[in-house]
């Protein structure tokens, strides 16, 4: 997936590689949810990976622990990566997920939307650090900085992306989960996700503390990168296989680490232009 290598589709910019078809892309855009699945939205490096293993260990009450690739393309498909038939062949309630942005994919107000976002910096530099791990020569880090800021990136601009689902964060169906809070306040804001889910969900965490505590514990940062057996996906280059590791520069605080105080500035001067107004501003100047 080099970084100047996209696809319009629609009139937003996707991935172009082998594992990314036109096809599946275009289907993941028109298929339309049925009534009770859940589906987890997000930006790129944004922690839909850690999002989608709360979801899955509520919904099985800690049963399902499987390792990321089978969680990619066979218990919370990427769907554009994984394509739409796989769905079809899901038992309820049926779980996957998405990149695209909210206006950009068909809806169901009866299936359940769960939106994970990040501050700015750290996800600038979570996606600069999860592309260069695919790229042989990957570009300078401003010229990487350009394209997040201008969305001549692969699924656009990162804020007209979180705008586009802060925009229903009052609708009954969709939950907002802040990838920050669910990190600061994670017992929290599992049973937050727990219960917008639904109330069986709720009162089996509410019931069970053991449960609880497994959940928390499968969970964690630690835990996750120890116990996941194939934490990243492969890709064939021309020297072989190489590693991609899912949780790159997961750790709150990153963008500050690795970007300039002018990078910085740029991320600032831009959520400012996008985001004046909103309590998305409000949260993420907070230092």
């Amino acid at each position: 997936m080099a970084f100047d290598s996209l696809q319009n589709i629609r009139g937003l910019l996707f991935p172009n590689a082998p594992y990314f078809p036109k096809k599946n892309i275009e289907d993941a855009m028109d298929y339309v949810p049925h009534d009770g699945d859940i589906i987890i939205a997000s930006y790129p490096d944004t922690g839909a990976t850690l999002l989608q293993y709360i979801v899955l260990q509520i919904v099985s009450e800690g049963e399902m622990y499987p390792d990321i690739n089978d969680c990619l393309f066979k218990y919370v498909p990427y769907l554009e990566a994984s394509g739409i038939s796989v769905v079809d062949k899901m038992e309820k309630p049926r779980l996957y997920k998405h990149h695209c942005p909210y206006n950009m994919v068909q809806k169901n107000s009866k299936a359940k939307y769960l939106y994970t976002y990040r501050r700015p910096d750290d996800t600038a530099i979570s996606y600069y650090h999860f592309l260069s791990n695919l790229e042989k020569s990957p570009p300078g880090l401003d010229t990487y900085l350009e394209n997040f800021l201008s969305g001549n990136i692969g699924y656009g601009n990162y804020f007209d992306h979180v705008l586009s689902f802060y925009e229903h964060k009052d609708d009954e169906n969709v939950l907002l989960v802040s990838y920050e809070k669910l990190q600061l306040n994670r017992r929290d804001e599992t049973l937050r996700i727990a219960k917008f889910l639904g109330e069986t969900y709720y009162q089996s965490l509410v019931e069970d503390e053991s449960l609880v505590e497994m959940i928390l514990e499968r969970t964690s940062f630690d835990y996750m990168m120890k116990n996941l057996s194939l934490f990243y996906i492969k890709r064939e280059i021309e020297e072989g296989r190489k590693k991609v590791d899912f949780y790159q520069k997961a750790m709150i605080g990153n963008g500050k680490k690795f970007l300039s105080s002018e990078q910085r500035e740029l991320l600032k001067d831009m959520a400012v232009k996008k985001l004046e107004g909103s309590e998305l501003l409000d949260e993420w100047m907070t230092e």
